[in-house]
């Protein structure tokens, strides 16, 4: 695994490299609100050494420096415009990556930039991309709407509230090992996060990357159109959809409607976090998109 950035404005984003260092990148991986691409190290450094695979920390997340001022953001093409200005950068004398996977918001963004650009990459996985039913980002549209939503949206409210330092990772690790959204992770994937996700101080305390603040206005930032993007979508498509708290359920007749070239499953036994409980599916999955 090797890391690198890739310049933007105001910053840069931060990457991970795994597999073959260098040449034409076969996958690209963006990781769910509040996490990090090394989160996801376990699922990716499987992918074989004959393979290149890029994971970016999105904005205001792990590694990466671009501006992240929560009172700005209204919805996700902020991150689509980086994921779309990172891929050009790193594309510019090469073929487009082969396949764009992402988990929760990163397959929504990663849905986002594909349907605005064509010739981004030439297939996309989706695993549970978190996705509001259209009535309700009509209702967001709305000028006074973004602000009730966050204070009232489970998900943005509770973020908001998240605690953000600690004595130290083993502390991290002790408050949310087996507990939570953490609880059907399998190992190495919590540590994995807590290396990334979390900035060591000088006196040995850790503090989120990811600021609860960004992390909750991320989640109410919800104006973007994803009937839109499935219908200007090109490229074959499959989304992985988990059986309990899926994130895309109550969207999914209208994905089914208006993307009917895109192909659909759901994960017996699977919660939010599939890459995490079963991340030999999601690689069988990405392998099968090449």
């Amino acid at each position: 695994m090797q890391r690198f950035t890739v310049p933007g404005k105001g910053g840069h984003m931060a990457a991970l490299n795994f597999g073959r260092a260098s040449g034409p990148i076969d996958i690209v991986f963006l990781h769910a609100t509040g996490f990090c691409a090394l989160t996801y190290r376990r699922l990716l450094e499987t992918l074989g050494p004959e393979r290149r695979v890029v994971a970016f920390d999105l904005r205001g997340h792990g590694h990466s420096t671009l501006p992240a001022r929560p009172g700005r953001l209204t919805s996700w093409h902020t991150y689509a415009d980086d994921v779309i200005g990172a891929l050009k950068h790193l594309s510019a004398e090469g073929p487009a990556p082969r396949l764009i996977a992402g988990h929760s918001m990163g397959g929504t963004v990663s849905l986002l930039a594909l349907a605005r650009e064509p010739g981004l990459a030439q297939a996309l996985l989706l695993i549970d991309p978190a996705m509001v039913p259209q009535q309700l980002r009509r209702l967001l549209l709305l000028p006074f709407a973004p602000r009730v939503w966050s204070r009232r949206m489970p998900l943005a409210s509770g973020a908001a509230r998240r605690r953000a330092q600690f004595p130290a990772s083993e502390a991290v690790l002790a408050s949310y090992s087996g507990r939570g959204a953490f609880r059907t992770w399998l190992p190495g994937f919590l540590e994995d996060y807590v290396e990334d996700g979390f900035a060591r101080r000088s006196d040995g305390s850790v503090a989120l990357r990811c600021a609860p603040a960004w992390e909750s206005a991320t989640f109410a930032a919800q104006r973007h159109d994803l009937h839109a993007a499935m219908r200007a979508l090109k490229a074959p498509a499959h989304l992985i959809m988990a059986e309990r708290g899926s994130t895309s359920a109550r969207a999914l007749p209208a994905l089914r409607e208006h993307a009917p070239a895109v192909s659909f499953e759901t994960v017996p036994g699977s919660t939010h976090f599939i890459p995490m409980e079963r991340p030999e599916l999601v690689r069988e999955r990405m392998l099968a998109l090449l």
